[in-house]
């Protein structure tokens, strides 16, 4: 990416600046593509997604929660979880089983190459953090993370999947 001072040069029909590069939408967006490059390579031959890494830490955080659940938890669309859970399951590193509370549920479940995956993974997503963290300061860092949360926090309602409680937390 250029350098700052690069984004304020003007358009290419000399109107308004470019100045995308300053946006925070922008911004975060190029971060979420720098951060799922660097847990693919980091995560070399487990061969799983971020969103797949979240899924399996759901599933084992709440053994037993059904897709609906998951997908609060993970804050995933619902189109979408069917494709994940199916991704794990195909891989043996899920079970989905017939729902104890409602039978029209399938109620998910790690597998033991599943909790192997995530005990392998789990070390390595730490480092992949600290790696994409260590331009700055650690007393950054916190800073960084503490506001990150805070603005994920005050907009989840203007996300098309909202974080919410999985309905499980309880059990």
């Amino acid at each position: 990416m250029r350098a700052r001072h690069d984004a304020k040069t003007e358009g290419a029909h000399g109107a308004a600046p470019f100045d995308l590069y300053e946006t925070p939408g922008f911004l975060v967006r190029r971060l979420h593509q720098i951060v799922v490059s660097a847990c693919y390579e980091g995560w070399g031959g487990l061969d799983i997604s971020p969103v797949q890494y979240g899924a399996l830490m759901a599933v084992r955080a709440f053994p037993g929660i059904d897709q609906r659940g998951l997908a609060r938890a993970i804050a995933i669309d619902r189109s979408s979880i069917g494709t994940v859970s199916g991704q794990l399951e195909r891989r043996g590193l899920i079970a989905r089983r017939t729902g104890r509370r409602d039978k029209r549920n399938k109620e998910l479940f790690l597998t033991v190459r599943g909790a192997a995956v995530l005990r392998r993974a789990q070390p390595l997503a730490w480092e992949i953090q600290d790696r994409i963290l260590a331009p700055l300061p650690a007393r950054e860092r916190a800073e960084f993370v503490r506001l990150l949360a805070k603005l994920v926090e005050r907009n989840n309602a203007l996300s098309r999947a909202p974080l919410q409680p999985t309905g499980f937390e309880a059990d």
